[in-house]
């Protein structure tokens, strides 16, 4: 079926205020919380500083991350399984508790996290594969053509996967090859419609953080010290909490008008 992009906005916004008060408690714990504490306890200023030269900026990155990983693994671990929370709370077809949501998203983070670490693991074997062939003609043409090519057929590749997580999440599907290929067969026909409508949607999140953190950046460099650093990290993390839960309450509106209600066997029928 072709994805109406309106009754998905529609869909999305509707039952993410239907389920406000719940989603709150789960946008607090999974998403504002911990980006606080990695705005606060690892705040990157010195990413800052070396962000105009290339080289300063990547042996600072590399600092940066050697010295907080800790704080970056709880991050991912917290927000992914925030994120199954949230695609378990809203597709779900019965109603369910917030504790089951929660049990719900435990249960599917492991096989998310593998489907993105399959992704992951196929895109660098890929651009291995490119850097091989370049080395071995010699023709730094052919490198960056084929990377190019790789790049577009990520691009899509990325589009087509946008909902493993509801695939996961919603319809019980632990199998990581099984949620990538379910997901690419329910947005096949749909690309350039699901592009279209995340890229809209994240430009417009992309601008207004950028006046929101604009504002209150200036007031936190008026303060400084710890607390020009708390002034600013509170609404980030705001921002970042509110536009995780609208984006994954698109995702679920998605999904959900994709698979129209069908099991997933009856879907297999008809593609």
């Amino acid at each position: 079926m072709k994805l109406d992009m309106s009754q998905a906005w529609n869909d999305a916004t509707a039952t993410a205020l239907a389920n406000k008060d719940v989603l709150g408690i789960i946008a607090a714990v999974f998403f504002f919380l911990p980006t606080l504490a990695l705005s606060v306890l690892a705040p990157g200023t010195e990413l800052e500083a070396a962000a105009a030269n290339p080289d300063q900026f990547q042996a600072a990155m590399i600092a940066y991350l050697t010295s907080n990983w800790p704080l970056f693994l709880i991050y991912v671990v917290a927000t992914t399984v925030g994120t199954m929370t949230v695609f378990a709370l809203l597709g779900k077809r019965q109603s369910v508790t917030v504790g089951e949501a929660i049990k719900a998203g435990l249960g599917a983070t492991l096989p998310y996290l593998g489907a993105t670490l399959l992704i992951g693991f196929a895109t660098v074997l890929a651009f291995g594969v490119i850097g091989a062939i370049s080395a071995a003609t010699g023709s730094a043409v052919i490198g960056s053509v084929l990377g190019i090519a790789l790049g577009i057929a990520l691009f899509i590749a990325m589009i087509r996967f946008i909902i493993v997580g509801p695939v996961i999440a919603v319809e019980d599907v632990n199998n990581p090859v099984a949620a990538l290929r379910r997901s690419w067969a329910l947005v096949k026909g749909n690309t350039r419609r699901v592009f279209g409508f995340i890229f809209l949607l994240i430009i417009a999140i992309i601008v207004v953080s950028a006046v929101i953190g604009m504002v209150f950046g200036l007031v936190a460099a008026l303060v400084g010290g710890d607390v020009g650093v708390w002034i600013e990290a509170v609404p980030a993390a705001i921002i970042s909490a509110v536009s995780s839960v609208l984006l994954l309450s698109v995702y679920t509106a998605i999904h959900r008008q994709l698979t129209h209600g069908l099991p997933t066997t009856d879907i297999e029928i008809f593609e």
